[in-house]
């Protein structure tokens, strides 16, 4: 074997070596990297244990103030209605209908736009709309956005333009039929919704005739073709090769016939400006139940309570630090 057979061997031999040591380094430390993390969660745990009496002192003072607090407050109801503008925009209706939400804690303002009673206004803790979202664009809404966190920039997010939805938050739930009432007069009283309205109507009773007298045509030029066909000769047809060609139009008339059904059934579905596909339940749901409340004070005093058990822990530590820092002034 010659001399340069050998010094590649051991340059080969050299590198698996480093190689493997270098694994071995990156395996040793991940090792102590989770052992460290192992570690620092016992100690953690350790920590808590040791503090659970101040813990769980302070939260059990916590749940019982939370459960006072949800006593001294009133407790309020939420519930929605879903509900179809037709050809009208719903944005018009949206924005009309979230001026009122201004007045809410103002019983007599609100009272007067709704035309319900005083005590009535004072049962409505909230009252707004809002818009269906549609995330597949197939012209359905797949969520309500009552959080309200539609991004006009994300083209994946379209609003519905034609579904409205009306939330209310309540004290009393008996008052959901008058505010539903009341609600339908106030937009009803809008001068310029009834307008937006009264010329969809006017619109839809137009496009329904043209689509009529569209039928009528094209069933006449049908009628007139076939009489064509019919009277053109046998023979000249045979002999000639020129028989004309028949175009049939059905396609056309169900098209617009189908057209035409879905503009009498928005039409006739109903008179309102809305038409209410799921009204207001009185099941609704509570919106402050007292388990709301103990949960937060009781989370709150609990670290209230260990950030106390540290100070008394360390008392002397920081009365000697103050003492000092005084000391130096």
């Amino acid at each position: 074997m010659s001399e340069s057979d050998v010094q590649k061997k051991e340059n080969q031999s050299n590198d698996e070596i480093d190689i493997f040591e270098f694994c071995s380094r990156m395996w040793n430390a991940f090792v102590k990297f989770v052992i460290g993390i192992k570690d620092f969660i016992v100690s953690v745990i350790i920590f808590l244990i040791r503090k659970s009496l101040w813990i769980a002192a302070f939260a059990i003072i916590g749940a019982l103030i939370g459960y006072a607090w949800y006593g001294l407050s009133k407790p309020y109801y939420s519930s929605f209605l879903e509900g179809n503008t037709g050809g009208l925009d719903n944005s018009v209706v949206i924005d009309h209908v979230n001026k009122l939400n201004l007045l809410t804690g103002k019983p007599t303002l609100l009272a007067n736009f709704l035309n319900i009673t005083e005590e009535e206004a004072k049962s409505v803790q909230s009252v707004k709309a809002f818009y269906g979202i549609d995330l597949n664009k197939d012209g359905k809404p797949d969520f309500i956005d009552f959080k309200e966190i539609y991004n006009p920039k994300d083209t994946n997010q379209l609003r519905v333009p034609s579904f409205i939805y009306l939330k209310v938050g309540v004290f009393d739930e008996n008052i959901l039929p008058s505010l539903r009432n009341g609600l339908f007069r106030y937009i009803n009283s809008n001068t310029y919704i009834k307008e937006l309205y009264r010329i969809d109507r006017d619109q839809k009773k137009q496009l329904i005739a043209e689509i009529e007298s569209e039928i009528r045509k094209i069933d006449s030029l049908q009628r007139s073709q076939f009489r064509k066909g019919f009277k053109t000769d046998n023979l000249q047809m045979v002999f000639m090769g020129n028989e004309p060609e028949i175009k049939l139009f059905h396609e056309e008339v169900l098209d617009l016939y189908a057209r035409k059904q879905r503009l009498e059934r928005d039409r006739d579905i109903s008179d309102e400006i809305i038409v209410v596909m799921q009204d207001f339940t009185p099941l609704s749901q509570e919106e402050n139940p007292v388990l709301h409340y103990i949960l937060i004070f009781g989370i709150v005093m609990a670290v209230l309570g260990l950030f106390c058990s540290l100070l008394w822990q360390y008392r002397n530590t920081i009365w000697r630090l103050i003492r000092e820092d005084s000391s130096k002034k």
